[in-house]
């Protein structure tokens, strides 16, 4: 298995900046295709404006404002993915669904790992629902912007299909790493069994020939999960986490899981997410 389609949003502005060179570092490892996209909606307009303007005379100028938008996306994509094989497209549509639609073409999807507070979802990605529809593996890409040289790769197990499709969708990292740990968290009496769980993954992997693998499974308690986790990630020196997006949808919007959602917030690590 390997990475030969990377799909990246673009934005106007210098949020996206540090996320596209950092997608095309990773598309220049993988001898891969950047596919980058700019894709914003229109908000609806329910009134006339208080200072005369109608419906009918703002609607011309929001859809010459969209185009200077994609426009300026476009070109901060091109600057930033110089010297890697691209392809662009742009959407007039919702960010999160364009991407989700477009991830048909891409292997993986490359975006950030700012939280999103629903306040601009006609300019922005929610990354945690791009997680749970997109049907694509999404590496989240720290706020610093550093290229991913994944030497230490942390897998967060539990045994659900979640966590079992993300160790199968980082194969192609994993094959690269110098070290890969595959941690299972579990209360004191499923310790044994997450234990056997992560030695099953452990062998499937080697089966793979990667290589340099170790096996810890800890005990932590429901509400001390996230500090567990973390506190074994920076005492690994961790590159990259591996691990299952967990969520559901409930009365039209999407509702995390707790180490998703403080994975997201966080910000620090590469991630690598799978739904």
């Amino acid at each position: 298995m390997t990475i030969k389609t990377i799909l990246t949003h673009a934005e106007p502005g210098g949020r996206s900046t540090l996320r596209i060179a950092a997608a095309a570092a990773l598309a220049r490892d993988f001898d891969a295709l950047l596919l980058g996209m700019a894709a914003e909606a229109i908000p609806p307009i329910a009134t006339a404006d208080p200072y005369g303007f109608g419906m009918g005379q703002w609607i011309p100028l929001l859809y010459e404002q969209q185009g200077k938008n994609l426009e300026t996306a476009r070109q901060l994509f091109e600057a930033q993915a110089s010297g890697t094989r691209t392809e662009w497209r742009s959407s007039g549509e919702m960010p999160t669904l364009a991407m989700a639609r477009a991830a048909r073409a891409a292997d993986l999807i490359v975006t950030g790992a700012s939280p999103h507070d629903g306040s601009d979802n006609y300019t922005q990605i929610d990354t945690g629902e791009l997680i749970l529809t997109a049907g694509r593996p999404v590496l989240v890409v720290p706020s610093d912007g550093h290229a991913l040289k994944p030497r230490k790769i942390l897998i967060a197990w539990k045994d659900c299909r979640e966590a079992r499709r993300a160790v199968a969708d980082a194969l192609p990292f994993l094959e690269k790493a110098d070290e890969t740990l595959i941690l299972a968290l579990s209360i004191q009496e499923d310790h044994d069994a997450a234990q056997a769980q992560a030695a099953d993954v452990a062998a499937m992997l080697e089966r793979h020939g990667i290589k340099n693998l170790s096996v810890k499974a800890d005990i932590a308690a429901p509400d001390s999960i996230n500090q567990v986790l973390m506190e074994t990630v920076e005492r690994q020196a961790t590159d990259l986490i591996v691990a299952g997006g967990y969520g559901h949808s409930r009365a039209y919007e999407w509702v995390l899981g707790g180490v998703t959602r403080h994975l997201l917030t966080l910000g620090k690590h590469y991630v690598l997410f799978s739904h």
